[in-house]
This record gives C-alpha cells, sequence and structure tokens, in this order.
C-alpha cells in the first residue's frame, strides 16, 4: 500500500512502522524542546523531508501521512500552548 502512496518508500511492516514512529516522537521532544513552537509552524512536508534526510534519515521509511500524524502528535505533546 504504500507504494501507491509514496512510490519512492520501501514496504515495512506494521511493527517497523510504529516502532520507526515511536523513535521519530521521541527524537522530536528533544528537537522541539529546544526549537518551542516555531519547529511546526514552517514545516512543510517537502521541507520536512529534506530535513528529516540531514536529522534522522531513518524516518523517511514513514508515509507522509504517518510522518503528518507524528508531527501533530508531537506539536500536542510538546509544542508550546
Amino acid at each position: 500500500m504504500l507504494h501507491r502512496l509514496c512510490p519512492d518508500l520501501m514496504e515495512i511492516s506494521d511493527s517497523q512502522r510504529l516502532r520507526s514512529r515511536a523513535i521519530l516522537l521521541e527524537f522530536l521532544k528533544f528537537r522541539v524542546l529546544a526549537a518551542e513552537d516555531q519547529f511546526f509552524s514552517q514545516q512543510q512536508r517537502g521541507q520536512r523531508r529534506a530535513w528529516l534526510t540531514q536529522m534522522h534519515p531513518q524516518a523517511l521509511v514513514l508515509s507522509d501521512q504517518d510522518l503528518d500524524e507524528v508531527w501533530q502528535q508531537a506539536h500536542h505533546l510538546y509544542g508550546c500552548h
């Protein structure tokens, strides 16, 4: 199914997907604490993938939808409200 959504992504199992999401969420906790809320307001999908390429490339196996959901969850948990 991932290939239909984003053909450049390799197919990963559900358990690998969940693990990658959890690891990315933990990584974002420390990034957000350093950058605060502006981190979320300046990130678009293309910028997000470019940033992840340099900072956390193992998360690139996730679909854009997964990344959106993790970003939203991180913003909810760690962002300034």
